[in-house]
């Protein structure tokens, strides 16, 4: 924060105008593209580009960094507080990490003050005075907010805070939104209207479910949903014409009971991905209608006892109709006790086109895998189209393990990658034993690259919703 300051005021003052960097002084290498000599020397060409680049430049630096710019030249000088550069301030805990409170307001409510706007970005990471917030977000400054984060997450401190009600004055102008633990006012009707918001986390979030869903329904722009561990929703409805991405867990309260048992994600056209973190838990029942481009799905789990595609019950014994077939996933991450092989193959069957197969295996000394498969009974997915197997908590000694792996080695047609993470510690004597045991060199796919590496991972990690395929974990 010091030297953030000190740059502010080195701009006022000109204290520091020996240390400014100065264009005349760098040496532009001759071969770059536009440089030209000026007063003996060689000018920065990027001090050429137009204020409102240079601004843009400026205002995707963290706060003191955009600050520092001031000390670069005349030409910089003036930006950092101009209307050229929108202000992008993130207040956390290594913001305040040196002085009390009071200079951290001070010093907050100095550049909320001498910014003329408009703002790209709030993020608040820091417990302040509820009061002292809110008289932050009606500041000018914040004029057309894009980018809102009030996350107390890892604010220093225990307890709940409430949130502002006038972080929700920025909703006409928001594109992407974040809060976290705190507590949110009771949004009344009619419902407030987010016109361009594109993004939406709410993570450890107290909230009715009627705010929720009135919230929702103002976002008539959404692409991205994130709802993490909130509390106060026993039933969630999603159901939106624009949601392309959608990730959820549930909340569960100290006596351990999930306070969300039933989702339903109804007539979301355009809905691609559906993320469900800790699974193992719930919600008990999923219902799924009307997506028709959803091409990834996971974490399924014994946590979810009913799962409805349409209107067909999926369970342990699995009824396949038109009706439970979603033709277009094409990457599914199971969470499987056993592994059940059963269950795995009437999945199968729901998902024609399935190109990328994740489990994560449970292994249980009562369960009986034996890998059957029947030729006039074909898996389309099987004979067609899976192309990557990956296996978790593979455990060598086992043999229903070992029956489900075999499986997939056997049968899949078009195969060009399995990986199984054994959780044996293992030589290479071992690893060509267990290649044995699978029948590698029987394997259907003659392309096939069967990998079995020692892996301690219980699960997998989720890469977010940026990547091609977020459970892919060669993007790492």
């Amino acid at each position: 924060m010091d030297d953030a300051a000190s740059a502010a005021s080195a701009a006022t003052t000109g204290e520091h105008e020996s240390a400014s960097y100065r264009s005349e002084d760098r040496q532009v290498p001759p071969w770059i593209p536009g440089h030209r000599e000026q007063q003996g020397g060689l000018d920065d060409f990027i001090s050429h580009l137009p204020d409102d680049v240079l601004g843009a430049v400026v205002s995707l630096l963290p706060t003191k960094d955009g600050a520092r710019t001031q000390l670069l030249s005349r030409r910089w000088r003036p930006l950092w507080l101009s209307s050229a550069a929108p202000l992008n301030l993130l207040i956390d805990r290594r913001f305040c990490a040196a002085g009390d409170a009071r200079k951290h307001i001070a010093f907050v409510s100095r550049i909320l003050a001498d910014h003329p706007g408009p703002a790209r970005r709030f993020s608040l990471r820091q417990a302040f005075p509820p009061a002292q917030t809110d008289r932050w977000l009606r500041a000018g400054s914040l004029a057309r907010l894009q980018d809102l984060e009030i996350d107390y997450t890892k604010a220093h401190g225990n307890g709940r805070h409430l949130l502002p009600p006038s972080a929700l004055c920025f909703a006409p102008t928001l594109r992407a939104a974040k809060f976290g633990s705190c507590d949110f006012p009771e949004l009344t009707a009619p419902p407030l209207k987010f016109p361009r918001l594109k993004q939406l986390t709410l993570c450890r979030v107290s909230i009715s479910e009627d705010s929720l869903h009135g919230m929702l329904s103002g976002c008539i722009a959404l692409e991205s949903l994130s709802l993490d561990r909130n509390i106060g929703i026993g039933r969630l409805c999603i159901s939106s014409p624009t949601v392309r991405r959608f990730s959820f867990s549930p909340h569960r309260d100290k006596q351990g009971i999930v306070t969300c048992q039933e989702l339903l994600v109804q007539e979301v056209p355009c809905l691609e991905r559906l993320i469900l973190h800790d699974s193992h838990i719930g919600p008990a029942t999923i219902r799924i209608t009307g997506a028709p481009k959803l091409e990834l799905l996971g974490l399924l789990s014994h946590g979810i006892s009913t799962l409805k595609p349409g209107t067909t019950v999926l369970q342990k014994t699995i009824d396949v109709s038109l009706k439970t077939i979603m033709r277009k996933v094409k990457i599914l991450v199971v969470d499987s006790i056993g592994p059940n092989l059963d269950a795995i193959v009437g999945l199968l069957k729901c998902f024609p086109y399935l190109e990328k197969l994740y489990v994560i295996s449970h292994p249980q000394e009562d369960m009986n895998n034996v890998p059957k498969y029947d030729p006039l009974d074909p898996i389309e997915c099987l004979e067609l189209h899976l192309k990557k197997v990956v296996l978790k908590n593979y455990d060598g000694n086992r043999g229903q393990v070992i029956h489900f792996a075999q499986f997939f080695v056997l049968n899949a047609k078009v195969l060009k990658e399995m990986e199984i993470g054994v959780v044996n510690r293992c030589n290479s004597k071992w690893m060509r034993f267990q290649r044995k045991r699978l029948q590698v060199e029987n394997r259907a796919s003659r392309d096939a690259h069967i990998e079995l590496k020692w892996d301690t991972k219980k699960s997998f990690k989720y890469h977010g919703f940026s990547e091609a395929d977020p459970f892919d974990m060669s993007l790492c």
